[in-house]
């Protein structure tokens, strides 16, 4: 009974009120979906809540002060709209302006779009966005560069993506699993020009529809879209130096019921004159390993994606996606190997030749269907299913000339061959109830990859390659998951609650046939998670949360097969991996202003039994060997630090940054090994708008070292400066110019081992520095959004983010 009597005084004294309404042409009456609504204070244009209207034209703004307020509509090709609305007020704090009607027209509001856009960072209640679109340097930076301005994410001095200070993290398509970044995701996005992507939303916390794996979350890549009825689309051409270039294009169509969205790209990357050295020193003996090389890289990245989709009728919507993707690659290296004693004579001496190419090929396809039903439009069926396939291979030459002491073949011929095949079937129902949601739904995955990986020594006196048995290798590899969750969430006014539990099944069954490994793992994992928001005064939101996330080892982590490409520092996976389970708490604080915002976020969390990379030394052979175990306990606390500020209507500020304390340990050959420390990044940036559509900008970053179980990193500093200038009717051409990395041409990066009997030290070095110039141009005239289905496919499971490690061949 008094939970009852509190409920009621509550609504009698609420502390925050709603605008609705419902918005519809003024010539058909019928409704708009897609309006920008913008609630502002009566005396001003800069938002205090913004939202859009829905298919039906109506729209609710909820959680607003009480307070006097402006009710402003914006709308591509309609008037501007503006009306005075009552104040929000104790017993009267619901404002229903009703129907109201807008005008079509050429001419638009222009200063309040651009005001009611500039919102770079918005917040939800499982995620923080950016939106790409509004940064004036989207159109000089390539999507990897992007990255370094998103809340949460930072590129380590590899230039590797982290998400909250993870390398275990996940990327999703308009959130949906891609093949175009299930190898490596910074290939991907360094060949992928900004100006494609719409926002980045980063999930810290998913809910229970999202698949277990990954420690740092999820990364969803939003697209530009479509409205229509008509066409609209924009083309991106880029030329850089050292010699890269990017070309890029993306159309949208509807016509009635069917609607068309389109995307692809190409890109030529050239990484010329990168240098390398490798030093290991023997701490009994003082015997000593130099390894020198330098060399070149060129690749080739194409894409090209669409969406489908045709609307039977209003309850029954049908969408197709489609991808293909491809990468080429090749490179020239030389390298010098060298052994020394303790006194510093040379007592082996000789060169590497290595030049090598390779390939990986993709497609995917996939079917959703969608049922809406009556009762409420939020009230959802969705039944989908996919297939991809990909196909990589790799060719190499090792060319030997033996100087001092060399007795191992002169010519070596390499060549790996794989190939992997995934089905998904998934069901999703979403059942809203009042202001809250139930959602439900299955899931099947079913992975197939098979490779085979082989040695070949020339024999001079057959003049012939013959295979070598022991370093060759081939296995076949199943994956099998099956999966179902439960989430609802909660609202009850000034405060949010989500609760979900995922229950996932893990079936793997590989066969490595050269080595004579097998590895079979069945296990089973209850996923829970919960999410508690606040509102506060001033459009601030205060978060908390608690999941547990696996890290679930791939293929690249279990197979056996010893990569020998540096014959003094081998690699190799370890079949006998288990999944870990980390458990990860957040508290987030959230805080905007018109277009100033603030974000700050405190996450810890912790693995039991951590699968970490560990290197170990033979002194017999004088050979380093790394690979992966179960090993010991990671725990990271991570405070990251937000925000974005607009002066003087012009001038853009943004710091974006975190602080990581890492404290891990292991237990390698009986050994423990234990580390801790602090690292984390920084990054800011400075725009101004001139007059004539002028922009400029300049930016810079702070990357420290990383904590490492058995060592160092080195950590890096980086700046750049962009200028920009749009031109034609409603700025639909413009060209830019950007330079990164001004006043040092060249990165040197560094990995150090420290271990009880030896040293060892890699060393990098590539060009920084690159210039600029692009071009882009937009075309079309669309009004309305085509349809798509709202739930869909993700395939976010498997252990990724990473880059290096060893463990041979990946698929």
């Amino acid at each position: 009974m008094p939970a009852i009597q509190f409920s009621c005084l509550w609504a009698q004294s609420p502390a925050t009120g709603t605008v609705k309404g419902v918005v519809v042409d003024s010539a058909t009456q019928k409704p708009l979906s897609y309006v920008t609504v913008v609630i502002s204070r009566p005396d001003k244009d800069v938002p205090v809540k913004t939202t859009f209207t829905q298919d039906n034209g109506k729209f609710e703004v909820t959680g607003l002060p009480l307070a006097p307020y402006k009710l402003i509509l914006t709308f591509v090709g309609y008037k501007p709209f503006s009306m005075a609305l009552p104040a929000l007020e104790a017993g009267n704090a619901v404002a229903d302006v009703g129907q109201l009607s807008i005008a079509s027209t050429a001419k638009q509001l222009r200063e309040v779009e651009v005001t009611a856009e500039k919102m770079l960072i918005s917040q939800d209640i499982d995620k923080i966005s950016y939106n790409v679109e509004f940064d004036p340097e989207s159109k000089t930076l390539s999507a990897l560069d992007m990255m370094r301005k998103v809340p949460m994410l930072s590129l380590d001095a590899e230039e590797n993506i982290q998400l909250n200070g993870s390398g275990s993290f996940k990327v999703l398509v308009n959130g949906k699993a891609s093949t175009l970044f299930a190898r490596n995701p910074k290939d991907v996005f360094r060949s992928m020009p900004a100006n494609t992507i719409k926002r980045i939303e980063v999930i810290t916390d998913p809910p229970a529809k999202y698949d277990a794996e990954g420690i740092g979350g999820i990364i969803n890549i939003i697209t530009h879209n479509a409205p229509s009825n008509g066409y609209n689309g924009s083309i991106y051409l880029s030329q850089s130096t050292p010699d890269s270039r990017y070309g890029s294009a993306n159309v949208t169509a509807k016509v009635g019921k069917f609607g068309l969205s389109a995307y692809g790209g190409t890109n030529m990357f050239t990484s010329p004159g990168f240098t390398s050295t490798f030093e290991r020193t023997n701490l009994k003996t003082g015997a000593r390993v130099i390894q020198l090389g330098s060399g070149q890289n060129q690749s080739y990245f194409s894409y090209v994606s669409g969406e489908m989709s045709y609307e039977i009728d209003t309850m029954n919507l049908i969408s197709a996606k489609f991808s293909l993707n491809g990468n080429d690659f090749e490179s020239q290296g030389l390298q010098t190997v060298e052994e020394l004693n303790r006194s510093g004579i040379r007592t082996q001496f000789y060169e590497r030749i290595n030049p090598s190419t390779g390939h990986w090929y993709n497609y995917e396809a996939g079917l959703d269907y969608q049922h809406t039903f009556k009762r409420n439009k939020n009230q959802l069926l969705t039944l989908s299913y996919k297939i991809g396939s990909e196909e990589n291979g790799s060719e190499a030459d090792l060319l030997f000339n033996p100087v001092l002491n060399y007795s191992g073949p002169l010519v070596t011929h390499t060549v790996n061959d794989g190939q992997s095949v995934e089905q998904t079937f998934q069901a999703d129902y979403v059942h809203p109830f009042q202001k809250h949601t139930l959602e439900v739904g299955a899931k099947t995955i079913l992975r197939d990859n098979g490779s085979d990986y082989f040695y070949r020594n020339y024999n001079a006196e057959t003049n012939t390659f013959e295979e070598v048995p022991g370093l060759s290798n081939e296995f076949d590899y199943s994956q099998d998951i099956y999966a179902a969750y439960t989430s609802a969430s909660l609202r009850f006014d000034k405060w949010g609650l989500r609760l979900g539990t995922r229950l996932e099944q893990t079936i793997v069954d590989a066969n490595f046939k050269s080595s004579g490994s097998v590895a079979e793992q069945d296990y089973l994992n209850l996923i829970p998670n919960i999410t508690v928001t606040r509102t506060l005064k001033n459009m601030a939101t205060l978060k908390g949360s608690y999941t547990q996330r696996i890290e679930r080892p791939g293929l690249y982590f279990l197979n056996p097969y010893v990569n020998r490409m540096t014959e003094k520092s081998v690699s190799f996976g370890n079949p006998n991996l288990e999944a870990a389970t980390s458990h990860v708490f957040s508290l987030s604080h959230s805080f905007f202003k018109g277009s100033n915002s603030m974000n700050s976020t405190l996450t810890h969390a912790f693995t039991n039994n951590a699968i970490q990379s560990y290197t170990s030394y033979n002194p017999a052979d004088s050979v380093s060997s790394t690979t992966f175990g179960n090993i010991g306990k990671n725990a990271t606390t991570t405070l990251s630090l937000g925000g974005n500020a607009t002066l003087f209507k012009k001038l853009s500020l943004s710091l974006n940054g975190t602080l990581n304390y890492s404290d891990i340990s292991g237990n390698i050959n009986g050994k423990l090994l234990e580390n801790s420390g602090i690292s984390g990044y920084m990054f800011s940036n400075i725009s101004y708008r001139f007059e004539k559509n002028w922009r400029a900008s300049v930016n810079m970053g702070y990357y420290a070292p990383r904590v490492l179980l058995q060592g160092r990193s080195s950590g890096q500093f980086w700046n750049g400066a962009s200028v920009s200038k749009s031109f034609l009717k409603n700025e639909k051409a413009s060209v830019s110019l950007s330079v990164q990395s001004p006043f040092d041409k060249y990165f040197t990066y560094y990995n150090e081992l420290i271990a009880p009997d030896f040293i060892q030290r890699n060393e990098s070095r590539n060009i920084r520095r690159r210039i600029s110039i692009g071009v882009s141009y937009k075309f079309g005239k669309l009004k309305e959004d085509i349809k798509r289905t709202r739930r869909g496919i993700k395939n976010d499971d498997v252990k990724g983010g990473e880059s290096s490690g060893g463990g041979g061949n990946g698929n």
